[in-house]
């Protein structure tokens, strides 16, 4: 029979944003408006909840491994969702190809700062597995945590997955599309090539 006591493995919270997002992503499809700030938030949402859900049907044994295994999996589902949005997309803009470069260094610090984040965040979880469970905690932080449950779900892999792929598959999207721009990019000339050739000949 289920269990329908709270706290709950994923809470009211992930559940009503997960809502939400399957809302913006039907409007979005509906209305053709396609691949918008909306709409993206919205593929994360879903995917992220789809992951924390799986967690919690799988249970799976090596906490730290199901962890990255969402990140990548959440990542390839939004890339696939997000095409799926720019395929309905009634108006396209056009990109302008003479303009190409290859990244300036702002673009490798981005990189750099995303890889970063992601080797901290799940560095942190494969460390720490435990260190969020409330049955670490004692008086008034236990009480806390317990109201923290209540509304967000019990701090376990469901929960963490979900604030996993939340957090680290914009991250991971972003370092993947930087390095796609540098193979795209290759054998062009750099983002401040012109600027240089112009302060040169000044």
């Amino acid at each position: 029979m289920l269990d329908l006591s709270f706290p709950w493995p994923i809470g009211p919270i992930p559940i009503a944003m997960t809502v939400w997002a399957s809302y913006g992503l039907y409007r979005a499809v509906v209305t053709r408006d396609g691949v918008t700030g909306t709409s993206v938030v919205s593929v994360l949402g879903l995917v992220a909840f789809m992951a924390a859900l799986t967690a919690q049907v799988v249970k799976p044994v090596n906490q730290a491994l199901s962890l990255m295994i969402a990140q990548f999996l959440g990542t390839g589902a939004c890339f696939l969702l997000v095409k799926l949005l720019w395929s309905v997309q009634k108006t396209k803009p056009k990109p302008s190809l003479p303009s190409l470069r290859r990244p300036d260094v702002k673009v490798f610090r981005g990189m750099g700062i995303c890889l970063s984040f992601l080797i901290a965040m799940d560095g942190l979880f494969f460390l720490f597995p435990d260190a969020g469970k409330c049955k670490h905690f004692k008086g008034y932080m236990a009480d806390k945590c317990a109201g923290q449950e209540l509304f967000i779900g019990i701090h376990d892999l469901p929960v963490e997955i979900y604030f996993g792929v939340v957090l680290g598959v914009p991250a991971l999207a972003a370092l993947i599309l930087g390095i796609w721009r540098l193979f795209r990019t290759a054998g062009l000339p750099n983002a401040d090539e012109p600027r240089a050739k112009n302060s040169a000949g000044g």
